[in-house]
């Protein structure tokens, strides 16, 4: 049954242009159109002088380094916001179309609640890997610009876009839980946007009091933002700070704590649907 729940929470999601587009597909294409035009802008004042994106050995652009810029994007304040008003259109969809009455009596109400759960988890990994497109066709533009070549892949390349695409969908599926748990307390789609934007530029906020390289365990407890930077900047070796890196020993700590933050707002989510009176929808 939840593969039959799966197949119809997915039909009618790509059939929701509005929520598809604006909360998946709306921040790839915006940076790369914006990307693209930055960078025709600086050939045309520059004279000919392109401005790289960055350089490798040799004077190469490394285009292993934007991809995993671009990955990396998924934990943007700014851009987070169109992920949770796509999980809110999901989860509180049902609400406001009061559509839940037609849907509760042809299948269990955990199934329902875990397919907008996988529909959401799909397109948050499509579009993070759409960004990751979108930074290489940057790069490919640049050099074409600037007449550089570029550079080939490092050993370590697949492992560190692995480990920067979890981080980054982790912390995407962290909002949409939240996101989730609201909508269905609420039962309206604007309150768990606005309390989803609160929640992710809050972790900004409170990751600018705290810093990620002397915070101890205890504040990545309550910042599942700085977990998910913190095995980013792990992963693809990244400097935290001027000279410091990831502490090794606090990685799997952080991918631990980022589980809970996914999982235990989701079966909360789940259980309040569970004992949710659907009277009126």
């Amino acid at each position: 049954m939840l593969p039959d729940a799966i197949a119809a929470e997915g039909y009618k999601f790509l059939r929701d242009r509005r929520a598809l587009f604006w909360g998946f597909c709306a921040v790839p294409l915006g940076v790369l159109l914006f990307n693209l035009m930055l960078e025709t802008y600086l050939a045309w004042r520059s004279a000919g002088v392109t401005l790289r994106l960055s350089s490798g050995v040799g004077g190469k652009i490394d285009l292993g380094a934007q991809i995993l810029h671009g990955l990396d994007n998924g934990g943007s304040s700014f851009f987070q916001i169109f992920y949770i008003a796509g999980a809110a259109a999901l989860f509180a969809g049902e609400y406001r179309w009061e559509t839940w009455r037609q849907l509760v009596p042809r299948n269990s109400r955990v199934n329902l609640m875990a397919a907008k759960f996988a529909v959401y988890a799909l397109a948050s990994a499509a579009s993070l890997v759409a960004l990751g497109a979108a930074a290489a066709l940057t790069t490919f533009y640049n050099a074409l610009l600037a007449g550089t070549p570029l550079g080939g892949f490092g050993a370590a390349f697949p492992l560190q876009a692995a480990g920067v695409f979890l981080a980054s969908w982790a912390e995407l599926m962290v909002m949409g839980a939240f996101t989730a748990l609201v909508a269905v307390a609420s039962r309206a789609s604007m309150g768990a946007i606005l309390a989803g934007i609160f929640f992710s530029f809050g972790q900004g906020i409170g990751m600018a009091l705290v810093h990620p390289w002397e915070a101890p365990l205890s504040d990545f407890a309550w910042l599942p933002s700085m977990s998910a930077y913190f095995i980013r900047a792990w992963a693809s070796g990244q400097e935290i700070a001027p000279g410091m890196f990831a502490d090794p020993a606090k990685v799997l700590p952080a991918i631990l704590l980022l589980l809970i933050w996914m999982l235990v707002p989701a079966a909360a989510a789940a259980a309040l649907f569970q004992a949710q009176d659907l009277a009126r929808e």
